[in-house]
Formats: structure tokens, sequence, C-alpha cells
């Protein structure tokens, strides 16, 4: 065939140049390995969230969470250590910690509010005074409630510690300074926090929270060691017997990731290594077999340089996938190994016998992870192109290099699946038995579920997730809530929406806890109808009558006529609107920098609930509002669930179409393109059917898991429908057997890792790989000598 010609001439007219063509292998290799160490890396999980729809963006916001960046530091003290004690441990601590690493501690309110805190807020009141507040006091302030208020005042001069009331009371007789301070508990940014000597404290009094800033990176894992060893060592230098202390940040994910992924590789690693130098010794056993295992290499760093070619910066996770090109390209050199080494006489000849099923092999490989190209996933656009660049040349190598450099001819091969004449009809039996076990994963397959959590990609140390349950238990839900941005191009347009929002949430979710600055910092234009609504409620009937009341049951109490006089001149007083800077000089900046920012060229403010279903689905009706964005933890979940699952439909049909014109082109046979496809299907029913029942859920690391199982599992097809069809046998049942066993011992070896996407991999590839491989090697052959008569 024109082909098979073509790569025996090649080979020819090489083998006369093989010096030059080894050197100017060298070369490529050694410029691809230079660019290699100068890749830059995007160690960023963004890469593989879809560019279209919300999940990227809502990612960002979530981000902006008033704990998402920030170090959470917990010191937590016996039953026999004082508060007292407990917050100037604090203190040291916070002291003590490097301003490298920690930039900033906070231990409380960023200022001394104290006693000027009640009056303060007292002085703002008409700014916040809202129709709910109106409808209260019109409630609540009769005329029996007015004299009892003005006599609880009174019982409370007489008291020992009257004299530091006194003019509180004289500016709020009727305890309106409730009304002010209630709306801080839209402050709350941690539910269970009280103020203790101005720092925050448990209810149980046994716990102490600091915050802090860092300028590291979260993703920077050496950082992340830095961090961890300035806090641990600063605590073991400042805190007494009866106090320790913990800290929770992003480093602390980054890091335990990082180092289970080292530790994984290296048992990965020690265990594939040793699995593949046994199926060498055992069935290569030559030394120049040695070179088979070294194309990969070459493939490896040739491909990452494709894909910097095209994509700067390279996503650290596409090359986390490298694994999987060593396992592909590797099959095409054994293919071409075994071909050689049952070459009987000249071996250009067969070379070109093995060139044809090995391109196709590698077109449909190549088809498979091409799909990729069309995700709306960054990170998996630049693995297509990392996969097929290697392909290609791993095609090239194995095809026009490693020829050279095997050596040709009969030898005893050991075999590795029985020839044609030592089959028994036991075949059929294979075969119903083969089928029975398809349609049962088939079946079983209809319950896989599919999994867009990102912290089912990474590892939690049972050390990190019972910090996560202590703090919860602790300070209430510090993470995962829903957060509800309010944009505008500036102050008062952000505000305005806020106010919006508030008021509808007080609507649709008026027994919901929430965190929100509208009641604290409405916008100008509603400032300026609170104080309106001030003026009329106090000059309206019932405000003149419970001015009366409280006149009337002062006098008869004693009090002279000047005694509430300050109040009754501020109920009347003009004031300025406030600003955030009031609450900053009350101490609360921290606090409002986290619900109110400035982002590109907008303002935001960010409002906390719940994240929980029926929370949600009453949120739902706030988005009509163009400038309300809802963000929710659960509902970025459900978006990457159903973007894999798109995802995967998407590319298993185009993948199908693709592959199946491929091998129509090849055989020109429809029964010899459903034999190929044979392994594939039974690795792909295997795969996700053993899945399902073992209650694996499928991630977006499966997706390329499940590509590699369709372009391995077509390529042993090919080559095994090649040999029955051809009625010559070039090593090839030994080929598929050989290069089944070295993927399985580098990926199978991944299910030994603790890092769940290492793991992920693993188990994903194992299975479907396990039943591709004795697909093709024993059904293929029998179905074949029926359907191929």
């Amino acid at each position: 065939m024109l082909m098979d010609g073509l790569f025996a001439s090649l080979y020819r007219r090489l083998a006369r140049r093989r010096t030059l063509l080894l050197i100017v292998t060298l070369l490529l290799w050694l410029v691809s390995l230079a660019a290699f160490t100068r890749l830059e890396l995007e160690e960023n999980i963004a890469a593989m969230l879809p560019e279209s729809g919300t999940a990227r963006s809502d990612l960002r916001l979530l981000e902006r969470a008033p704990f998402a960046r920030k170090i959470i530091i917990d010191l937590t003290a016996e039953d026999a250590v004082s508060t007292d004690a407990l917050i100037q441990a604090a203190d040291r601590l916070a002291a003590e910690l490097p301003r490298e690493t920690f930039s900033r501690v906070v231990t409380g309110p960023d200022g001394e509010a104290g006693g000027n805190l009640v009056s303060a807020m007292l002085g703002v009141l008409p700014n916040l005074f809202s129709t709910a507040d109106a409808e209260r006091l019109s409630r609540e302030l009769t005329s029996p409630t007015v004299r009892e208020r003005v006599n609880d005042s009174y019982a409370a001069l007489l008291a020992p510690e009257g004299w530091a009331l006194k003019q509180i009371l004289r500016y709020d007789p009727l305890n309106l300074r409730q009304l002010a301070l209630e709306k801080l508990r839209y402050l709350r940014l941690v539910p269970n926090a009280q103020l203790s000597d101005n720092h925050f404290v448990s209810s149980d009094r046994r716990h102490l929270l600091l915050l802090a800033q860092t300028p590291l990176a979260v993703t920077d894992s050496a950082g992340a060691v830095a961090l961890e060893d300035d806090f641990f060592t600063a605590a073991r230098l400042v805190l007494p017997d009866g106090i320790k202390a913990t800290f929770l940040s992003g480093h602390r994910y980054t890091l335990a990731n990082a180092t289970a992924v080292k530790a994984d590789l290296w048992v990965v690693l020690g265990c594939s290594l040793s699995a593949i130098a046994a199926i060498f010794a055992i069935f290569l056993r030559r030394r120049q077999a040695l070179w088979v295992f070294l194309t990969p290499v070459l493939v490896l760093t040739t491909a990452a340089c494709a894909v910097a070619l095209v994509y700067q910066p390279v996503s650290a996770i596409t090359l986390g996938f490298g694994a999987v090109l060593l396992g592909i390209s590797v099959d095409f050199a054994i293919h071409v190994y075994y071909a050689l080494r049952h070459a009987v006489g000249d071996p250009a000849v067969a070379l070109g016998k093995v060139a044809r099923p090995l391109l196709f092999g590698g077109l449909t490989t190549i088809g498979g992870f091409a799909v990729l190209l069309l995700s709306d996933l960054p990170g998996q656009r630049q693995l297509a192109v990392f996969s097929v660049a290697g392909i290609v040349t791993a095609l090239l190598l194995s095809l026009l290099v490693l020829p050279h450099l095997l050596p040709s001819g009969a030898a005893q091969i050991v075999s590795a699946v029985p020839r044609r004449s030592e089959r028994n009809r036991g075949g059929w039996l294979l075969v119903t038995g083969w089928l029975v076990l398809l349609l049962l994963c088939g079946w079983q397959a209809r319950d896989i579920r599919f999994n867009g959590d990102l912290r089912a990609l990474s590892l939690t140390p049972p050390e990190l997730r019972q910090l996560e349950t202590q703090l919860a238990q602790t300070w209430g839900g510090l993470h995962g809530q829903a957060l509800v941005f309010s944009s505008g191009v500036g102050a008062e347009e952000a505000l305005a929406a806020n106010d919006r929002l508030f008021e509808r949430l007080q609507t649709v979710l008026p027994a919901v806890r929430l965190v929100s600055l509208a009641p604290l910092l409405p916008a100008l234009t509603s400032q300026a109808e609170n104080r309106q609504r001030w003026n009329d409620f106090w000059t309206g009937e019932h405000g003149q009558q419970i001015v009366a009341t409280l006149q009337a049951e002062a006098a008869r109490l004693g009090f002279s006529a000047q005694a509430f006089a300050p109040f009754s001149a501020r109920l009347h007083a003009a004031i300025e609107p406030i600003t955030v800077d009031f609450y900053r000089q009350l101490g609360f900046g921290e606090a409002f920098d986290a619900l109110f920012f400035a982002e590109k060229d907008m303002l935001r403010t960010l409002t906390l609930l719940p994240d929980s279903p029926p929370v949600l689905a009453a949120l739902t009706t706030i988005e009509s509002d163009s400038a309300t964005r809802l963000v929710s933890p659960t509902r970025f979940r459900s978006e990457i669930s159903a973007a894999i699952e798109d995802d995967f439909l998407r590319f298993i049909s185009l993948a199908a179409v693709l592959i199946v014109t491929l091998l129509l082109l090849l055989f020109r046979d429809l029964r010899k393109v459903v034999l190929a496809l044979v392994p594939v299907v039974s690795g792909l029913l295997g795969m996700f059917g053993v899945m399902a029942t073992l209650g694996v859920e499928f991630n977006l690391f499966n997706i390329i898991a499940t590509i590699l199982v369709i372009g391995l599992g077509v390529d042993y097809g090919i080559f095994m429908v090649c040999r029955e069809d051809e009625k010559s046998d070039l090593g090839t049942g030994q080929a598929v057997f050989v290069s089944g066993l070295t993927t399985l011992a580098g990926f199978g070896a991944l299910i030994l890792g603790q890092h769940p996407a290492l793991y992920s991999i693993g188990v994903s590839v194992l299975i479907g790989i396990s039943a591709a491989i004795p697909a093709a090697l024993l059904v293929v052959p029998v179905l074949s000598r029926r359907w191929l008569k």
C-alpha cells in the first residue's frame, strides 16, 4: 500500500543519514528542554473554569467574601485561665508575629469607641430612621410606656452608677439609643463574637479571635511554609501554659496540597517506575529497548513548549497531566519495537506495515483530544494543544527516529496472548460474559454523579477539617455564605442599590440573619428621607403626645424643667449626613472595608446571608435589579457541575463522530469499525459503571481520563483489527498487552496517592483501561473470526 511504501522508503533514506538524524533530534530536545525550564506557570484553578456563564466572575466575587483572604487566628484557653490573661496573651502574640508574613493583625475594632459609641449613634439616629423604626416607635411609645421609661431613668439616676448615666439620660430618657445600637447587629461579620476590652471573645470566654493580613499570595506554597513557621514560632515564644493558638487561611490548604502532591509523586513514581522496570525485564529484555521509555521525555518537553507558544502563562494543571501524554507516547514506541523485533528480512517492510495502524491510532487519539479545543475552559484548551503536539511528536519519533535505535529481526518473544491456533471453542462463552458485564455496567452508569465542587479536587487534611469545625462551632459561619453585591458608578448609586436590596430582603426574608450596611449607611437620598421621616414623627400628633407625656411625668417625679432639654433640642436639630468616615472614627473601618469597596470603575456593597436552599429560592426574586448580583457557593458548585456534564456529553459526542469517521476512512468496512470500537465501549462503560457502583463522582479531571480511555481504547482496537484482517502478526498482541500494562503501571499507581485529583485520574484510567485491554485481546479476535470470514 502507498503508506507502507512511503514509510519503508523514509526508513531506508534516513538509515543512510542516521548520525545526522540523531544529532538533529538531540539538538531539538536540548532546545525544548531549555525552553521547558523557562516556562511561566500559573497556579490558578480559574484556568479550569468556564469562560462563558457566570462561574469565572462568581469565583472572583466569592474571593471578596470578608474572610476569604484573611488569616483567622484562634486562641483557646483552659478553664483555669482568665479572660484577662487570654487577652494579654493575644496582644503579645499579635506584637510578636513578623510583619514580613503578617502585615497587619487586628485584635478587635480598630478604635476605642467606648461610651462615645452610644452618644455618637444616638446623634445620627435621624439619618437612620427607617419606616420600620417609625412604626416601631408608634407601636411601643404609648403613654404608659413613656411614663415607665421615665421612671426607669429616675431609678437609674438613684443607683450607684447613676452619676455615669446622667448625661446619657438627659439626651435619651426614652432609651432611643437601643434603636440605634440594634442596627449594629447588621455589622456582625463574626456571629458569635462578643467584645471584651475591645477584643473579640467567644460566648464562653475560652476563645479569642484575631484577624490578620499577609502580603503572601494564597498560591505561594514556599511562602506558606514561612507563614506557618513564623506563626508557630511566635506562639511558642509568647504564649503561656494553658493557652494554645492555631490559624486557618488559604495558604495552609495550598501547603497541604503541595506537600501531598510531592509526597504522592515519590510514592506514585516509585511504584510506577518499579512496575515499568518489571515489565521491561519480563517482556522487552534488551537494553536497546530503553530508547522506548526515553521517547516520552522528548515528547513532554516539546509539547510543553508548544503550549507556551500559544498560551502564556501555562496552567500548572496542564503540565500536571504530563503523565497522560507519557502513557500514550510510550505506546506508539512499544508497537514499533515489537514490529521490528518480529521483522523477517528488511525492517523497512515491517515498519511500513505498522505505520498505517500507528498513524490512524494516533489520529484518532488526536481527534479525541482535539475536541477539547472547543471547551469553554481555558485549561482544557491548553491541554488539547499540549496533547495534540505531544502525540504528533510521539508519532514522528516512533516512526522516523526510534527505528534507527532499535534492533530488528525475529526473536523469541514472551507471548502475552494466545495465538489464533491456540484459541479454544469457549470464545462465544467469553463474548456472552462480556456482553452481560457491559449491560450491568451500562445499567449502573445511569447513576453516575457530576461534582462541581472545586474543594473536592483538593486535599483537606484532618487537622484543617477539624479546625474548620471548631471555628464554625465557636464563632459561627465564617465561610460558605451567600453574597449579594450591589454596584454603582459612584458611592450614591451603589448605596441606593443596597437600600433597595435591603428593603426587598426584609420583605421576602424577614427572619433571616443577614449582614448589611443599609441600616447603618443608607444612600444620601435615603438619609434625607429618614431625616424628614424623623421630623414628621416628632412634629406629628403622636410625637407631640410622647413629648408631653415625658414632660408631665418628669415634673411629677421632681425633675427640673431643663432636665431633658438636650433631648428636646436634639429632636429638631439639623444634622449632617453620615459617611464611611464616621464609622471609621468609631472603630468599624475593618468591617466597612470588607463590605464597601471599589473594583475597577465600580463601587460595590456586599450583603451576606445563609447559603441555604430556602434562602436561595427567595433570593431569585432580587436578581431582576441589574445593579444586584447574587453569588452563592452552592449555586457556583451547581454551575460547575452543569458545565462538566454539558462538556462531557458534548465531548463524547464529538469525539465519537470524529473517531468513527477516521475509522471509516481507515477500514472502509462498518464491521471493522464496530470491532475497533469494542475496547472503547468496554472501557467507557466499565469506567462509568464501576465508578457509579463505588460512588466515585465525576469531576473536571475525569473528563481528561475519559478522553484518554477513548484514545487508548481505539488504538488497541485498530491494532487488533489490523492483525486479524491482514492475517499477519508483528507482535501486535504482545504490543497491546505490554502498552496496556505500562498504562496501568503509570496511571494505576495514582490510586496510591492521597491527593483527590491524582486519585481521581488514577481510578478512572485504571478501571477504563482494565476493561479495554481484555476486550481488545480476547473479545475482538473472537468476533473477528465470525465477522471477517
